[in-house]
């Protein structure tokens, strides 16, 4: 009688797992270049056409959201660094004596 549990060692799980690679901007690429030949050829239909339109204007709707976001964030961050550089300069030109006087006076 043999007792497997009293010899048991831990051992690794082999697995073969193959990654895959999904380039989504590489078939976008592909899909745009396909959709210019088939247009300077004239085998596009005014339908295709159209919606080829569409999806140029979404990307580039989707672009300028983007670009306005990235905006408004480095906005704030000017902003930010602005305010603490005025009260840097404020307690450098007026002296820390009177830190003090507008620490009270805030709590």
């Amino acid at each position: 009688m043999k007792f497997k549990f009293l010899n048991n060692t831990l051992q690794n799980r082999k697995f073969d797992y193959q990654p895959r690679y999904y380039d989504e901007r590489k078939e976008r690429l592909e899909k745009r270049k396909e959709q210019i030949r088939r247009a300077e050829s004239g085998e596009m239909s005014p339908e295709e056409r159209k919606q080829m339109l569409r999806e140029a204007m979404r990307a580039e709707s989707d672009r300028a959201g983007y670009r306005h976001s990235q905006r408004q964030s480095s906005n704030v961050r000017i902003f930010t660094l602005l305010l603490v550089l005025m009260g840097l300069f404020y307690f450098l030109f007026f002296g820390i004596d009177k830190v003090e006087t507008i620490v009270e006076r805030l709590w």
